[in-house]
């Protein structure tokens, strides 16, 4: 009975540990959703309806971004909210930032500063 058990906590640990694994994207770290804005459209370019300003805290340094996607990829951000995100390695100008549903929202970083 006690062999069965050690069996089954084994196999239970090991799970948890693939299922871990498996979420643990390399390099993302996760960052809090400091500011969260819409910009207004411009009557005249429509195509700036979809724009917005985001601050994100990641490690020690707020990151002003500016993006622009559909109003459906931005449901769920709010301030104070986690999402899984990284710097763009090359260049360091976009914050790739996961969404819950996997999809990859990128971030083009416009100023930094260290909070107070």
């Amino acid at each position: 009975m006690k062999i069965g058990l050690v069996a089954l906590s084994c196999c239970i640990a090991m799970a948890a540990m693939l299922a871990y694994a498996q979420s643990a994207d390399e390099g993302y770290q996760p960052a809090r959703v400091v500011a969260f804005e819409r910009v207004a459209a411009n009557a005249q370019h429509m195509a700036g309806s979809d724009d917005y300003k985001i601050s994100m805290r990641l490690d020690n340094m707020i990151y002003a971004c500016r993006a622009n996607a559909p109003a459906a990829t931005f449901i769920d951000w709010t301030t104070g909210k986690e999402f899984p995100a990284r710097l763009n390695a090359p260049n360091g100008k976009v914050l790739l930032v996961k969404n819950p549903d996997g999809q990859v929202v990128e971030l083009n970083i416009v100023g930094r500063k260290t909070p107070k």
